[in-house]
């Protein structure tokens, strides 16, 4: 099929494969792929929370040797990337469950192109992931009802190193 316009075949991932499979679905999937792509990156394991058992609102648990870190993941296309900073409002219960929390809390937000079919790019020799992602420990006594993320937050393989390094500290009674 292609369309009159422009005579281009549609990408087919305009839907979902599964007739069931919602846009938000996709995106909470791809969150929490890309989130266990960084860990993998880095060598550290990723377990994701059953969407039964989702009762902490933590999507995951990225696992270290001495002390795990729990992750909520939020994917999103709403917010613009160029702008020094952004803001993810928070839930009352959210924050109330992170707060009784015995290990350090990651919030990660992944911002993906509003344009699904953009999300990867399939190159011969390469797949690129057209997304960024920035994640920082949730702190009870500043992120109340929200959490702002800067560029400082950025999140890469090496950041799940900075995570297990604060992980440890905390274990070891260094910082709490």
């Amino acid at each position: 099929m292609t369309t009159a316009a422009t005579g281009a075949t549609p990408s087919r991932l305009l839907q979902s494969a599964h007739v069931d499979f919602t846009d938000n679905g996709r995106r909470a999937r791809y969150g929490a792929a890309y989130l266990r792509a960084l860990c993998a990156h880095a060598g550290a394991s990723f377990t994701e929370t059953n969407v039964d058992e989702d009762i902490m609102a933590i999507d995951g648990t990225v696992d270290f040797a001495r002390m795990p870190v729990r992750v909520q993941i939020k994917c999103t296309s709403k917010f613009s990337v160029r702008g020094s900073k952004f803001t993810l409002p928070l839930e009352p219960g959210w924050t109330k469950k992170w707060t009784a929390s015995d290990t350090p809390v990651f919030v990660v937000v992944v911002k993906v192109p509003s344009d699904i079919p953009g999300w990867l790019d399939y190159d011969v020799a390469f797949t690129r992931h057209n997304a960024v992602a920035f994640g920082r420990r949730f702190d009870v006594t500043t992120d109340t009802t929200s959490m702002m993320f800067t560029s400082s937050d950025r999140l890469t393989g090496e950041s799940i190193y900075e995570w297990r390094d604060l992980a440890y500290d905390i274990a070891d009674g260094v910082v709490t």
